[in-house]
């Protein structure tokens, strides 16, 4: 792996992990918006434990690379259904920021780990 990979995974490992205890833990900002998106508690409880898998995977993956690989693919598909959120509940363009800077470093991950 890489050092560009390596921080990589080590970041968005980190903010998977923090966001997904964030939901975990039902942070009242979060389940606010997930009412507002109509999602069921189910749902952010899915979201979370799915986001602190891919922080783990991410993480993990310094090591053994093929769980970065796991994880970066995890990262894409979140990315792409919380950017469908935000398009889907008509959101302000500063709300799909996040999401689309943490896809685009899913994707710079995802390709600095092609052989």
């Amino acid at each position: 792996m890489s050092t560009l990979s390596a921080i990589l995974a080590a970041i968005l490992g980190v903010v998977f992990v923090v966001a997904g205890i964030q939901k975990l833990t039902r942070q009242k900002m979060v389940v606010a918006n997930f009412e507002r998106w109509g999602y069921a508690d189910v749902v952010l409880q899915g979201v979370g434990w799915l986001e602190v898998l891919t922080g783990a995977l991410l993480l993990v993956g310094i090591a053994v690379p093929a769980l970065a690989v796991a994880g970066s693919m995890l990262v894409l598909t979140i990315m792409l259904g919380a950017l469908a959120t935000h398009q889907r509940a008509h959101d302000a363009i500063a709300l799909w920021i996040p999401p689309a800077a943490l896809l685009i470093a899913g994707v710079v991950l995802a390709y600095s780990m092609l052989p």
